[in-house]
């Protein structure tokens, strides 16, 4: 193997903890920013600029053969499940702690194992069943269905888990013969003229006109928004997703950081627990696998 042939996991891995970052700097100006605008118009801002930032990057190089695919259902079901599951989570950010809504939705893998099961028919190994059982634990002590004090929001962060596993079992069938950015374009188009045609239906906020130092975080939302994505969609180029699913339970201890600091968000007991129980789950499920995929045979 050659040295530049080495090299390219250490690339992924510093492509995909980018990525992570972006992902907290995202729930940070959502947060912030929905006092102020409707979820739907961050949703549009997320999502057109990273259409923007697509078409330039797949124009000069694509021909129009580019955007043609076999597999059109299965971009809808990866496109809309995606559309959802990022709308839950705003839902999710611009009301409940940080943290536990990072914890719930990065869950998403844990959940993905027993929705494989039936549409990759993948096999559920004991270590995968186990990391099941202890994620939807963890999930129960954050939520708290029918007692504690969590707020009615992370209901939503557990929509947007589901809908996420349901994401990362299409991606996983379309890479085997899409391009990502052919993917990715999809998606976000799909995303930039749905909620487009929703917030001219519900009218803009006056703070796009009222108060235009806002403006600013809007923009840095809809760049980092495009960065997220194309960080993420080449982060796969270099690196096995086995060997990067770990880093994306970094940004748990940043999200208990960002919500204490900004917003005071000191989550329960209980809550920590189940933070700590799915980040150690989901950590430990990606070490398993990650583990046996060494162990198989070369062909």
């Amino acid at each position: 193997m050659s040295p530049a042939a080495y090299d390219l996991p250490l690339r992924g891995i510093f492509l995909y903890v980018s990525q992570v970052v972006c992902f907290l700097v995202i729930s940070i100006l959502v947060k912030s920013l929905a006092p102020y605008f409707s979820v739907i118009e961050l949703l549009l801002v997320r999502f057109s600029f990273t259409l923007l930032v697509l078409l330039a990057i797949i124009g000069p190089k694509r021909e129009a053969g580019f955007f043609k695919t076999r597999y059109p259902i299965d971009h809808m079901i990866r496109t809309s499940c995606g559309m959802a599951a990022i709308g839950l989570s705003f839902v999710a950010l611009s009301e409940a702690f940080i943290a536990n809504v990072t914890a719930v939705t990065l869950s998403a893998p844990i959940i993905a194992v027993v929705l494989a099961f039936f549409v990759l028919h993948e096999q559920i190994r004991l270590s995968r069943m186990i990391a099941v059982i202890i994620g939807f634990i963890g999930i129960l002590m954050i939520i708290k269905p029918g007692f504690g004090s969590s707020s009615p929001a992370i209901y939503a962060a557990l929509g947007a888990a589901i809908l996420y596993s349901f994401v990362i079992v299409w991606l996983r069938k379309l890479n085997r013969t899409e391009h990502p950015l052919r993917i990715s374009f999809y998606y976000n188009l799909a995303g930039t003229i749905v909620f487009l045609g929703w917030a001219l239906f519900i009218g803009f906020a006056d703070a796009w006109t009222e108060t235009p130092m806002l403006l600013g975080l809007i923009l840095l939302l809809g760049v980092t928004g495009a960065a997220q994505q194309i960080l993420l969609s080449y982060s796969f180029r270099y690196a096995d997703a086995s060997l990067l699913a770990p880093f994306d339970y970094f940004a748990l201890p940043f999200a208990l950081i960002v919500g204490l600091i900004f917003w005071g968000e000191i989550p329960d007991l209980i809550s920590l627990i189940g933070v700590g129980t799915i980040a150690a789950c989901g950590i430990g499920l990606v070490a398993k696998e990650f583990q046996l995929l060494r162990k198989r045979p070369a062909h």
